[in-house]
């Protein structure tokens, strides 16, 4: 019998697969975001409903706990998004200054005139 917290995980996963391809059908992510991101919810299904998938991995890196390597998973994972949301946050708003500048300028030019 699967234990309630498997169930709500798995619920959980399938509902953000659903919304991950009507996102995707919105045209609100590109092909590769809908590869990575059914990906991850996959594997996170995976290791909900069969946690032993994990067990060789857990015992190379000396975890007791399936729990524990979950979170730590999630808190890595979470940190490798930060991260690349930060990078793209910084190249956006450099793009922007550069953008500004340039309007500037070009208003600046108008006004001479």
């Amino acid at each position: 019998m699967i234990p309630g917290v498997q169930i709500v995980g798995i619920v959980f996963a399938i509902v953000m697969m659903y919304f991950t391809f009507v996102y995707y059908k919105r045209k609100n992510y590109g092909l590769y975001s809908l590869i990575v991101w059914m990906a991850l919810w996959l594997g996170i299904l995976l290791i909900i409903s069969i946690p032993e998938t994990v067990y060789g991995l857990m015992q190379t890196l000396q975890i007791e706990r399936t729990a524990d390597f979950i979170v730590m998973s999630g808190f890595t994972f979470f940190l490798i998004i930060i991260f690349y949301m930060y990078n793209i946050i910084k190249r956006v708003n450099t793009k922007m200054e550069e953008l500004v500048r340039k309007l500037s300028f070009q208003e600046q030019e108008k006004k001479k005139k």
